[in-house]
């Protein structure tokens, strides 16, 4: 078991130097003191899933207030920030959030009462929330969603300075200050409000099942379904990256995860350091789309468009499915085109033997599963989950779960969740801002009046925008500012509901492997040693069906499941030889190595062949025809002329 034995080094040497560059690791008193903390805010989370969760805005405040300690313990304030213990400044940073979070819990009453009217502690102490919103997401998510919030800020402060259909009355900060504090609009609105309810208590899930052994079980189980074959490890970690991706909410966060050791045995068996990064980076990315969890989105999505959450689970499967078959087959492509072979079978983990000391591993997702489509709340469903996971882990004694291992995990959980927090925390900034000028409408209006009142104008503008406004951005905040301010264009100008919120999120997404931006690769390409913008480039290309996919949803009822069952027999079948031939065509093999002109063509068809109009459909499938044959009967010559020269 060579390989399994690196890959296990790998990843604990790896991991852990991955994690200290990201947050403080303190020892002593002040390890004990951060578990301990993280903890307890883990157990209320946990009881509020089963017991029920207070009055909304109580507990979207009691969360801010439980969180925001950790952020400024763990993610110092700059390099130069020393780094086993808190400083002056973070001490500081976290008396203010006790006091702006105690001043709504104490006085909750009075303040409801005087609504409309704020007083001067409502103006000072709404500016010091804000301030401390945008200095946890500095310290936590980056620079690239404070540049977005701090310019709505701008906006709404200078609105009668603003050109165009986007002047409006403008509001000074004894408005805007007190409307993001005291209201459900603002920072304590519907973003920290989902993570207080669901987020926090998946990412919770996803440390007990990595403790209790079901990451190195699915890790395994990666290997034994696909290391054989050729591309074996690069599906692998496929497999392995869109599982774990699923419920991280972070396609960054999953890439420094699963990529510190699928990363590095791609690179031993011989895949190029930019090609290993781009797959990690677009499997990690690609989780954020894959149901159940869909990185938390789904089940925003189904607060903000008002409908089950099974419905937005099964409207996304299949293209789902769609986004990784491509990745398969471009990984196998590739690996055929530089001469890569799987791994030998006596390195890699039994299939059998795998399954039958973990296959348990699988009980605690069906449950997640069944309980949400029978209509239990995702806090209820995870909830249940967990427990389930926890006496799972008793089946074997190195995996056993005492309660000091169950308080440890808990207390890692939380502090896993805290960027997501910050990141939905001044999400909330946004939305606030977007809410008080009005500013929706009028972005909505403005890409329709661009798109000249037609859809299919539209959705290239929308593209763009999910595009520029999903870069550096967690999936879950990402999909709450656009579908606050571009889909409603789409669903104005006639697109169905569900398609134009999925079409914002799959673009959202993809902003985390589009160059030059791309977080995810970059993250992938730090792990290769690769360059970041090749890297980039690689993660595109591997996820080019991602940029497809979601016009074809549009389109194409079936995509999503919402067509007549014969409908869906001709175009699933067609949809998924046209992303298989559209991997050849992006890699430049199929049976030999393409010419350049070959690949074009085949990409056009492909392309054509997914599109809802029969004519295009018929010209689509004629030039894969036409491709095909040129490819069979070069690959004939090729083959003749070899077996000339050896005679």
């Amino acid at each position: 078991m060579v390989i399994r034995d690196y890959m296990d080094k790998v990843a604990e040497s790896k991991f852990t130097e991955a994690l200290q560059g990201k947050y403080r690791h303190f020892e002593g008193n002040w390890r004990l003191l951060v578990t301990v903390y993280a903890a307890l805010v883990g157990l209320y989370h946990i009881y509020t899933a089963y017991a029920g969760p207070p009055f909304a805005q109580m507990f979207r405040t009691l969360n801010l207030t439980m969180i925001f300690p950790l952020i400024f313990m763990l993610y110092p304030a700059s390099r130069r920030s020393v780094p086993h213990r808190p400083q002056l400044w973070d001490l500081v940073c976290i008396l203010l959030t006790f006091v702006v979070g105690l001043n709504v819990l104490l006085n909750y009453g009075a303040i409801a009462s005087r609504a409309g009217a704020p007083i001067m502690s409502d103006i000072v102490l709404g500016g010091v929330l804000v301030f401390l919103v945008i200095e946890a997401a500095r310290r936590t998510v980056g620079w690239p969603i404070i540049v977005v919030a701090v310019t709505f800020l701008i906006y709404a402060y200078f609105g009668q300075s603003m050109p165009g259909i986007l002047i409006h009355r403008g509001y000074d900060f004894s408005r805007i200050f007190p409307y993001l504090y005291l209201t459900d609009a603002g920072i304590f609105g519907l973003p920290m409000g989902v993570y207080a309810r669901f987020i926090i208590l998946f990412i919770v899930f996803g440390s007990f099942l990595d403790k209790c052994g079901a990451g190195v079980f699915f890790k395994d189980l990666s290997l034994a379904l696909t290391g054989k074959y050729v591309g074996g490890p690069a599906k692998a970690s496929v497999v392995f990256s869109a599982m774990i991706g699923s419920i991280t909410g972070s396609s960054t966060a999953n890439v420094v995860t699963t990529g510190t050791f699928t990363i590095p045995l791609m690179k031993k068996l011989g895949y190029d350091p930019a090609f290993a990064g781009g797959v990690e980076a677009d499997a990690s990315t690609g989780g954020q789309i894959l149901p159940p969890v869909m990185g938390a989105a789904a089940f925003v999505m189904a607060e903000m468009i008002g409908v089950p959450y099974r419905d937005v689970m099964v409207a996304a499967a299949f293209p789902a499915f769609m986004y990784f078959a491509t990745t398969f087959f471009m990984i196998h492509y590739r690996a055929k085109k530089d001469g890569l072979v799987g791994l030998p079978k006596s390195e890699l983990p039994n299939m059998f033997e795998t399954l039958k000391g973990g296959f348990y591993y699988f009980l605690p997702l069906f449950l997640l599963v069944y309980m949400l489509f029978v209509g239990r709340s995702p806090a209820s469903s995870v909830f249940y989950a967990i427990i389930l996971t926890v006496l799972l882990s008793w089946i074997k004694k190195e995996t056993r779960m005492y309660p000091k291992d169950i308080f440890e995990t808990i207390s890692d959980g939380v502090i896993k969740a805290l960027e997501v927090g910050a990141a939905c925390a001044i999400a909330g900034i946004i939305i606030g801002m977007v809410t008080m000028t009005g500013l929706g409408l009028k972005f909505s209006g403005i890409i329709e009046q661009l798109a000249g009142g037609q859809l299919w104008m539209a959705l290239p503008l929308t593209m763009i925008a999910s595009l520029l406004l999903g870069m550096g951005v967690p999936t879950t905040a990402k999909y709450i500012i656009l579908a606050t301010l571009v889909a409603p264009a789409l669903v104005t100008l006639g697109a169905p509901l569900m398609a134009a919120h999925l079409f914002i999120l799959y673009f959202g997404t993809d902003a985390d492997i589009t160059p030059p931006v791309g977080l995810a690769a970059y993250a992938a390409a730090g792990l290769a040693g690769a360059d970041p913008l090749r890297t980039g480039w690689e993660a595109m290309k591997m996820g080019i069906t991602a940029y497809i996919i979601p016009f074809l949803i549009i389109y194409y009822p079936a995509i999503i499941l919402d067509a007549p069952l014969s409908e869906m027999l001709i175009v699933f079948p067609t949809v998924f030889i046209a992303c298989g031939l559209l991997g050849a065509a992006m890699q430049g093999y199929f049976i030999r190595v393409m010419p350049w002109w070959h690949r074009a063509v085949l990409a056009v068809g492909c392309v054509l062949l997914m599109s809802p109009t029969i004519m295009l459909d018929i010209i689509g499938a004629s030039l894969i025809a036409l491709i095909m044959i040129l490819e069979y009967v070069a690959k004939r010559r090729d083959d003749m002329s070899e077996g000339m020269s050896v005679s």
